[in-house]
C-alpha cells in the first residue's frame, strides 16, 4: 500500500491523510459559499459557480476607478 510520509512539525503524517484533509477543506469552502449565497443570501445556490456573479462581486470590493 501506499506508505509514504512527511514528518512536519514533529508529527508523520502520511500523503493520503493531507490529501483527504485539503479535499474536505475545498468540499467545505464550496459547500459553504452556496448555503450562504443560496439559503442564506436567497440567490440561487448553484450560481455560486457563475463566473458573472464573482466578477460582479470582484467589481464591487476593487477601489472605484
Amino acid at each position: 500500500m501506499f506508505k509514504k510520509t512527511i514528518k512536519f512539525l514533529g508529527l508523520r503524517l502520511s500523503i493520503i491523510i493531507i490529501i483527504f484533509v485539503i479535499v474536505l477543506l475545498v468540499l467545505a469552502a464550496v459547500l459553504g459559499l452556496m448555503v450562504g449565497y443560496g439559503f442564506l443570501g436567497g440567490g440561487n445556490p448553484s450560481n455560486v459557480f457563475n463566473h458573472n456573479l464573482w466578477k460582479e462581486v470582484m467589481d464591487k470590493l476593487s477601489p472605484a476607478k
